[in-house]
C-alpha cells in the first residue's frame, strides 16, 4: 500500500513527536545516571552504563507509542515477539552508533578548546554531541522501522506455537 505525501508527512510528524517524547526520557536518565549514579566510575564503564540506561528507557517508551505512528500496525504485530525482536535489534545498532560517539567523544568533553565562557559547567558539548548522534540515529531508525519492522507488507505473524500446530498437522 503506497502512502500518498500528506499521510507520509503526518506519519513522519507523529514518528518526530513520539521520537521526542522518547528522546526526552532518554536524555532524563542519561543524565540522572551520568550525574548521579556514573560519577566516580571508570570512564568507559561510565560511559556504558549511562548510554544503555538511557537507551533502555528510550526503547521502552517508544516501543509502547509506535503505534500512534504507523498507524497501519496490526494487533498481530504489537503482540508478535519477531516484530519486537527486530525492533529490539534495530534499536541496539542505534545504541551502538550512540555509545562509540559519545565514547569517542568523551576526551573533548574536558578540552581547554571547548572549555569556553562556562560552557564546561553545563556541559554544552557533551550533549551537542549527543543531539548530533541523536539525529543520527533518529534518520536510520525512521527508515530501518518503516522498511524493515513496521513494513505495510500483508505477510501474516505467526506465533511460535501457531508454527509448531502447523508442522504437526503437515504430518
Amino acid at each position: 500500500m503506497k502512502q500518498n505525501k500528506k499521510e507520509l508527512g503526518l506519519e513522519i510528524l507523529r514518528f518526530l513527536i513520539v521520537g521526542g517524547l522518547a528522546t526526552l526520557v532518554d536524555y532524563a536518565v542519561t543524565w540522572a545516571f551520568k550525574n548521579f549514579v556514573c560519577q566516580n566510575l571508570e570512564v568507559n564503564l561510565a560511559v556504558f552504563i549511562y548510554t544503555a540506561a538511557g537507551f533502555t528507557a528510550g526503547l521502552f517508551t517508544n516501543w509502547f507509542l509506535q503505534k500512534f505512528v504507523y498507524r497501519y500496525i496490526t494487533k498481530d504485530q504489537q503482540r508478535s515477539f519477531y516484530v519486537f525482536f527486530k525492533f529490539v535489534v534495530l534499536s541496539l545498532i542505534g545504541f551502538g552508533i550512540t555509545w562509540l560517539g559519545m565514547r569517542l567523544s568523551e576526551p573533548l568533553h574536558d578540552n581547554v578548546l571547548f572549555d569556553f565562557w562556562f560552557l564546561h559547567n553545563i556541559q554544552l558539548w557533551f550533549w551537542v554531541f549527543k543531539v548530533v548522534l541523536t539525529i543520527i540515529v533518529l534518520i536510520m531508525n525512521y527508515i530501518g522501522r518503516k522498511l524493515f519492522v513496521f513494513n505495510q507488507k500483508k505477510e501474516k505473524v505467526k506465533d511460535t506455537s501457531e508454527s509448531i500446530e502447523d508442522e504437526k498437522a503437515e504430518e
